[in-house]
């Protein structure tokens, strides 16, 4: 830089300057850097110029990388408003660590604003000015990169050596003071089995939200360097996701990328996946008990969440949240989307998640305590059923017991499965040796290594199956007691009790009915019980779990007065009674008796058993009108819709 150069200030006698101090803002960086910066940068100014002086410093606390920063628009601003007449900073990274620098340079020097950067050597009173500056640039750039991947490199090679590079621990683990290698930590044993506790809640109800609800209705605490004091569904999700709760510790499951618009750097998922270490001292789970409950989350989820591609993103409501009973569990049997809480603005109400998004016609909504209490009834009652039965049942449980072993079916494909999976890998790898590495075989190779898992974890539980027989009650009334005990000091209407229903009904589809006499729209469920869902060995002896299951037809509204006394009033009057003297005795008027004998004529005339018929498709448009009026809906959307 040269120092015969001297300044001339614009008006000729007060010197405007601008002063860039930048730190980083790390942990062993400190206030007093940019004060130095400072101090530093008037030094120069003295030396080229010993009039009056007018310093405006930016001082800020943030990464070079960043070209978003405000200070940077703020010193653009400047620059083009010719309010300073000469700029200066320490070296060109403080200003910014890229080419973003020489646009800047370039800019002031349009103006007529001087620039320099003592550090780096520039100075645009030079007429290399501009390569030099390129050159500190490529300076500043390389060192970054250097010094991120010599730290990178360092902490892998000490986690694989020793298992250095620690994290902070989680809830679940004790870092002992001067710990530096994870052979030094310890399981925290002083808490009751919540994890444990917590991994059965998820098997039954697969939901992170129901762990999340248990761990804060017992007061467990979250971990020792958590910001939130509270679980979450996404806290229960990192914390089970974690591979060290099987004592494999990982290392480079991401890493940053760098957004050369904005100059951040940005998590991404690394596509040479982690490094793992085994430490089984830290393992509260083996993989077997983890591996199956991760796997059943994840395909029970993997059509949630946002897709790359906005077009593709899935509308069908797929009961992330818990929910209480029916919902997460009720269907819409036209379009098969999920029945949501709050149908057609009625809070109690449920109604198809396809409507609300006009992309199905059955927008009738049903009352969802009605429908809760209506299952409740159906179970108990079956429940109380199978006392008739219980010499059959014991019979039944006693052959299953005598005969249980593994089903020679199941491991003969598990087996094709495997062979199968091996073709595939070494086709790939051949392709792979020839070809080349490439995208779409790399995506294969994932897929390969997933279906591996799978029949990794097919694998290991029919081996737990083999070495133990399947624990079912013996009885109908013991599974009654069972179901009693579950369900006790449990509300109906509570997300507890939703869980445990949607344990023993598999299956819950809506759709609608209509009155032949009126045309009034009423919503009825086709349900599947599995009585022994609640016994988690169940599954396991096919014979007894068909016996428990049960098909109903469930009414989710009650029946309007002539259809509920029909059968009496034409009883009655049938043997000759008066319909004024049947009203009075069915606590009715007379012109309910007269409905009730023309709607049974309509039946027998339709050759009916039912007074209600099937809805099989949307009514026409001049029917829609006087359907506005039910009391069960507030409106009415018939929409056609291509999947319904």
């Amino acid at each position: 830089m040269s120092r015969k150069t001297y300044i001339v200030p614009r008006d000729g006698h007060l010197l405007r300057v601008l002063i860039i101090a930048r730190i980083s803002g790390c942990q062993n960086q400190k206030e007093l850097s940019l004060e130095d910066q400072v101090d530093h940068a008037k030094q120069e100014v003295a030396e080229l110029y010993d009039g009056p002086c007018e310093f405006h410093v930016i001082s800020t606390k943030a990464k070079g990388e960043r070209v978003d920063r405000p200070e940077l628009r703020e010193v653009e601003q400047r620059l083009n408003g010719r309010l300073d007449d000469i700029l200066v900073m320490e070296d060109v990274g403080r200003l910014v660590r890229g080419t973003a620098a020489v646009e800047l340079w370039g800019i002031a020097v349009d103006n007529g604003i001087r620039c320099i950067a003592p550090n780096d050597g520039c100075d645009t009173a030079e007429s290399t000015w501009e390569e030099d500056l390129i050159s500190a640039c490529k300076d500043h750039v390389s060192h970054c990169a250097h010094t991120s991947r010599r730290i990178k490199h360092k902490q892998m090679n000490r986690f694989k050596r020793n298992g250095g590079a620690i994290p902070l621990p989680i809830y679940g683990y004790l870092k002992p003071e001067g710990a530096k290698l994870f052979s030094e930590w310890l399981k925290d044993e002083s808490d009751p089995p919540f994890l444990r506790e917590g991994l059965e809640v998820l098997k039954r109800t697969l939901c992170w939200t129901s762990v999340a609800d248990y761990f804060n209705k017992h007061g467990v605490p979250t971990g020792p360097y958590c910001r939130n004091k509270v679980w979450d569904g996404a806290m229960v999700r990192r914390l089970y996701l974690n591979p060290i709760l099987k004592g494999q510790p990982q290392r480079g499951v991401r890493h940053s990328d760098k957004h050369h618009q904005t100059g951040r750097r940005i998590s991404v998922k690394n596509p040479d996946g982690p490094t793992s270490r085994c430490e089984p001292h830290l393992a509260h789970f083996t993989p077997d008990e983890l591996d199956p409950v991760l796997l059943k989350m994840q395909q029970k989820n993997q059509r949630c969440g946002r897709r790359p591609d906005p077009a593709t993103r899935m509308t069908v409501c797929t009961g992330g949240k818990r929910s209480r009973f029916p919902g997460n569990c009720a269907t819409c049997w036209y379009c098969g989307r999920h029945m949501v809480w709050g149908g057609n603005g009625v809070t109690m109400n449920l109604m198809c998640n396809g409507a609300r998004h006009y992309q199905c016609w059955n927008s009738f909504g049903f009352h969802g305590g009605l429908a809760a209490g209506k299952v409740i009834a159906a179970i108990t009652s079956e429940l109380i059923q199978l006392t008739g039965f219980e010499d059959q049942f014991r019979e039944l449980i006693q052959t299953a017991l005598t005969d249980f072993a593994d089903d020679p079916a199941e491991w003969e494909q598990l087996q094709a499965e495997e062979t199968q999976l091996q073709r595939e890998t070494d086709n790939v790898m051949a392709t792979i040796r020839q070809c080349g590495p490439h995208g779409l075989l790399a995506e294969g190779l994932n897929r390969l290594k997933q279906r591996t898992q799978e029949l990794s974890i097919w694998r290991s539980q029919l081996q737990a199956r083999s070495a133990q027989h399947p624990r079912i009650p013996a009885s109908g009334a013991e599974l009654r007691s069972q179901f009693e005990e579950a369900a006790q000091g449990l509300a109906a209407d509570s997300l507890e009790f939703g869980d445990l229903l949607r344990q023993v009904v598999t299956e819950f589809h809506v759709y609608q009915v209509r009155l032949i006499d009126s045309g009034e729209f009423h919503s009825r469920a086709k349900v599947r019980l599995s009585l022994g869902g609640i016994v988690p060995d169940i599954t396991r002896t096919p014979a007894v779990q068909e016996f428990l299951s049960r098909d109903l037809t469930l009414d989710l509204f009650e029946p309007t007065t002539r259809v509920r006394i029909r059968e009496e009033a034409i009883r009655r009057c049938g043997a000759k009674e008066k319909q004024r003297d049947v009203a009075a005795s069915l606590q009715t008027h007379q012109a309910t008796v007269q409905r009730a004998i023309c709607l049974d004529r309509m039946m027998r005339e339709r050759g009916l058993t039912s007074p209600y018929e099937l809805v099989t498709e949307p009514p026409a448009t001049s029917e829609s009108r006087k359907f506005l009026t039910l009391s069960d809906c507030r409106c009415v959307i018939f929409i056609a819709h291509e999947g319904c």
